[in-house]
């Protein structure tokens, strides 16, 4: 990557805090909500902010996002009797959280990021701070929700 198409950490860090109401939060914070990932998984510099407001999570979702989450929150209430709302997992699956972890390797550049949640315009403009591809990281329940959408009821009473 050229010298002139690298990003400050904290300037973006700041733009987010104040665009997207982002909420930077501590490494051992974010290893406390997300059981997933480990210190080990996590770069020394980089830094971990965290969207809570629900309206503008909506705000950020494209149309199919938003019809995901629909059949995740369904799927949801329809399979499971009990289960954990204040779970990580669950909140990045029914669009109540995004969390993204800005990485940096001078400690001072954006040089990668990494997104849980949906918000299909929020990972595009982080991906235009990187200026080359990078591969999506897929949600855990992604697969539930494609396989979800490709279902069709039968019988006389669907049409």
């Amino acid at each position: 990557m050229n010298r002139q198409n690298k990003h400050n950490l904290k300037d973006i860090s700041k733009y987010l805090i104040d665009e997207f109401k982002a909420i930077e939060i501590s490494t051992d914070e974010f290893l406390e909500i997300n059981p997933n990932l480990t210190l080990e998984d996590l770069k020394p510099s980089s830094k971990i902010l965290k969207i809570t407001d629900e309206t503008l999570i909506q705000k950020l979702l494209t149309q199919k996002e938003k019809e995901e989450v629909e059949i995740t929150i369904d799927h949801f209430n329809k399979n499971f009797i009990e289960i954990d709302h204040s779970s990580y997992d669950y909140k990045i699956s029914t669009g109540k959280l995004i969390t993204i972890i800005l990485e940096c390797d001078d400690d001072k550049n954006l040089s990668g990021f990494i997104m849980d949640g949906s918000g299909e315009l929020l990972y595009n403009y982080l991906l235009t701070l990187i200026g080359e591809d990078i591969e999506k990281s897929i949600n855990p329940l992604d697969e539930v929700i494609e396989e979800l959408s490709q279902f069709r009821p039968y019988g006389k009473y669907f049409k």
